[in-house]
């Protein structure tokens, strides 16, 4: 530990004063990245499907200590390589990997859908508590409208096949199949709506979920038959009269997709949840948009309109499958550009779904285009993109071609954390910064603050390292700076750290607002400024400064620096002491604003440090 300066009482005339320490001092750091090629606002997703056994569980027949362990393996491997959110499939053919009264148990859980695991346990509830230890974000990934898909399952007495036959119709899984071996829900009938609306209420209510997810099977890929089997339903649910089926089809999608969105922002609104909401649709919305793109359409195929859920304001994020390579008939530069545009025409994020399993695929991809498909996520005209999706989690696994060791020594080389969402329905108001922040031998500590206005305390920290106080204050986006994100604490550091650079730590919330002191660094070798005083006498002069030095320091000169709020150095000079007194003179060129005035002994330590305003009046 550095040794303590005495106190310097500082005096401040009528130029400057004092803002408010909750403004500068609890103030919510939402602003945007600082670099955006090294940004801390970035998701970093990964699909875990569980239909067919893809991803988790692997083995329908493995006990429930082994689906834990294998859970808890992957988890872990996603947080050692720098991902923080994790969209795990629990309902992927009207069923449940979680405790539901509504859906059976899933035959991928036990092998039998609608038999209970045993000994009994809930993966969700699970998957939930041990993300959240680790400071990942667990989304529920549903698949609304898929029953059935492999033809020898068989289902269970209270699927809601079985309970409702005349709500289900029968499509081939893709064009190339003769048979019409998948199940699937019919869009187009009310009942079928409040049936999937109550599904989610019941996942949303009873567990912590940071999200909901869908993914891009609403009607069947494969098209609807010549002779379509919604053809009775058009005619007898078509209430405002759409004159064409296939505007009729987009509008039950536009159905489902409010009232789900609607239920959840109820949930939020009575237990102060912040559940978001978002959709994975096909990554082509319609042939020909953008110019030059062609191929299978989420609007005249699948019968969804993503620009609609967006117009209506009933999505929180949109993660668009752009399952493609950059150029071509479906070019990946010029569809995300695209898609970025829509959701800034409305207002809204986007986190684009990227094929990283194609670096393993029957064609590989050369191991350069994920790289290069995120570094394009990243530029400057990307303004409403803030992350990625991978699908899926084999390739990570696998670390197929290093692809884990290529992201992190670069664009995964540092941690980041998920944006907040805004809009209605969703928590706007920051946490608490953390208090008490301090150091112990080889570690810095802090103390877990009072709740915020809405009830909320920290879920988690983010401790950031900075060369210099200055830095900090104009650095406090970039993504490069952060030490690390944490559930506990304290955090380890080294020596060297604790000798060379200054800290900050930040509250983030359910939402991942933030909220730290970016002014106010901590670093053993920084004096507690709690104690020393401000005089401002408010009658004197806008135009300078006299600085009053405590009888308890002595000193033949100290060095001040002024620095706008952008961190900039706009006044750097070293002044004479006279009397215990500085003057600092002409300081009408200077616009009216805020400012952080800093003083430095001899061997350039800080003495102190305060935040100050410059105002005509």
């Amino acid at each position: 530990m550095k040794l303590q300066y005495p106190k310097l009482i500082v005096f401040i005339f009528i130029g400057f004063s004092f803002l408010k320490p909750n403004v500068a001092k609890a103030q919510s750091a939402t602003s945007s990245d600082f670099n955006n090629t090294v940004p801390k606002h970035d998701l970093r997703g990964v699909f875990l499907p569980s239909i067919s056994n893809l991803n988790w569980p692997t083995d329908k027949k493995a006990t429930p200590a082994v689906q834990k362990a294998e859970l808890i393996a992957i988890l872990d491997h996603l947080k050692a390589n720098g991902y923080n959110t994790v969209f795990l499939q629990v309902r992927p053919e009207s069923d449940a990997l979680y405790a539901s009264t509504i859906d059976p148990w899933s035959y991928w859980l036990t092998g039998t859908q609608g038999t209970a695991p045993t000994p009994f346990w809930d993966p969700l509830e699970f998957a939930v508590t041990e993300a959240h230890a680790r400071g990942l974000d667990l989304h529920a990934w549903l698949n609304p409208y898929r029953v059935k898909q492999t033809p020898t399952m068989a289902l269970a007495p209270n699927n809601v096949a079985n309970l409702h036959p005349s709500w289900t119709f029968q499509a081939r899984l893709n064009k190339y199949d003769k048979a019409l071996s998948l199940k699937m829900l019919n869009p187009g009938l009310p009942e079928v709506r409040d049936y999937l609306v109550s599904v989610i209420q019941d996942i949303a209510n009873r567990y912590d979920v940071d999200g909901i997810h869908f993914d891009d099977y609403f009607y069947p890929y494969s098209g609807m038959e010549a002779k379509p089997q919604d053809a009775q339903t058009y005619k007898n649910y078509n209430p405002i009269g759409i004159s064409t089926i296939e505007d009729w089809r987009r509008n039950n999608v536009n159905l489902m997709i409010s009232m789900v969105y609607d239920a959840i922002q109820t949930i939020n609104s009575a237990k102060n949840k912040n559940i978001v909401f978002g959709v994975s649709p096909f990554g082509i919305w319609k042939s020909g948009m953008p110019f030059g793109i062609s191929g299978t359409s989420s609007f005249s195929d699948l019968f969804c309109d993503p620009i609609a859920w967006l117009n209506a304001g009933k999505i929180d994020y949109l993660a668009p499958q752009l399952y493609w390579k950059i150029t071509g008939k479906q070019d990946y530069v010029a569809l995300s550009k695209w898609w970025n545009d829509q959701a800034k025409l409305y207002n809204k994020q986007l986190y684009v779904s990227q094929a990283i399993y194609k670096i393993d695929d029957i064609k590989p991809w050369e191991i350069t285009e994920i790289p290069n498909q995120i570094d394009h996520n990243r530029t400057v005209t990307m303004d409403a993109t803030f992350g990625q999706i991978a699908y899926s989690y084999s390739a990570i696994k696998n670390n197929v071609k290093n692809i884990n060791g290529t992201l992190n020594s670069a664009l995964f080389k540092h941690k980041t954390f998920a944006p907040p969402i805004f809009g209605f329905g969703k928590d706007s108001i920051c946490p608490i910064k953390p208090a008490n922040v301090r150091f112990e031998p080889l570690k810095i500590l802090w103390d877990t603050p009072v709740a915020a206005p809405d009830g909320d305390l920290p879920v988690k920290y983010v401790v950031y390292a900075f060369d210099t106080i200055f830095e900090a204050i104009s650095n406090m986006d970039d993504g490069s700076k952060i030490l690390d994100i944490v559930t506990g604490n304290e955090l380890a550091l080294t020596q060297t750290q604790l000798d060379t650079q200054v800290f900050v730590v930040t509250s983030l919330d359910k939402n991942n607002n933030e909220a730290g002191d970016f002014i106010e660094c901590n670093a053993p070798e920084v004096i507690n400024t709690n104690d020393k005083k401000l005089v401002i006498d408010p009658i004197l002069f806008n135009d300078q400064i006299t600085i009053a030095l405590s009888e308890l320091y002595f000193a033949n000169s100290i060095d001040i620096k002024l620095l706008d709020m952008s961190g900039r150095v706009v006044y750097d000079k070293r002044h004479p002491v006279h009397n215990q007194e500085i003057q600092i003179k002409d300081l009408s060129l200077y616009t009216d604003g805020s400012y952080l005035i800093y003083l430095f002994d001899e061997n350039q330590k800080i003495i102190q440090y305060q935040l100050i305003n410059k105002s005509a009046n």
